[in-house]
C-alpha cells in the first residue's frame, strides 16, 4: 500500500509539476518607491547576476506609444554573453526568471538562444533609470 501511494505521488509530480511551472509568462510591475539594486536572470538552478562585471552597457528605451512602458537595452560583455547564451540555449521551452531585489519581475518562456543583447521592458522612467544605474554598478 505504501509503495502504491509513493508511486501515485511520483506520477502526479512528474505530470503536473511541469504544467504548473510552464504556465503563461508573467511580468510584475516594480514598485517605484523601492530602490533597484540588483537583477538576476535564473533558469531552473542556473543563474547569472547582471552588474558592471557582466554588463557592457545599459541604455534607456523610450516608449513608442503612450501605452508602452520604458525599456532597457542590455549589452553583455563577451564572457557573460557566452554564459547567457548557453543558459538560454539549454533553457529553450523552459521558463526563466528576472529577479530584482528578491522579487520576480518577469517570467518569460525562453523561445530561442539569447546572445549579447536583449531588452527588458515594463518600467516607468524612474525605474528604468534606477535599473540602468544598478546594472552598471558592481554588486558585492
Amino acid at each position: 500500500m505504501n509503495i502504491m501511494i509513493k508511486l501515485i505521488v511520483a506520477l502526479v509530480g512528474v505530470f503536473f509539476l511541469p504544467l504548473a511551472m510552464a504556465s503563461s509568462p508573467t511580468t510584475t510591475d516594480i514598485d517605484a518607491s523601492k530602490d533597484i539594486s540588483s537583477l538576476v536572470f535564473q533558469v531552473i538552478q542556473n543563474q547569472m547576476v547582471l552588474d558592471s562585471s557582466t554588463v557592457e552597457s545599459a541604455t534607456l528605451i523610450l516608449p513608442q506609444t503612450p501605452t508602452d512602458s520604458y525599456g532597457v537595452r542590455i549589452k553583455l560583455k563577451t564572457i557573460a554573453a557566452t554564459k547567457f547564451g548557453q543558459m538560454t540555449a539549454n533553457g529553450i521551452g523552459k521558463q526563466g526568471s528576472f529577479i530584482l531585489n528578491g522579487m520576480v519581475i518577469s517570467n518569460p518562456i525562453i523561445r530561442s538562444r539569447i546572445g549579447d543583447e536583449f531588452i527588458v521592458t515594463g518600467f516607468n522612467k524612474k525605474q528604468a533609470n534606477q535599473f540602468i544605474e544598478s546594472v552598471m554598478t558592481k554588486n558585492n
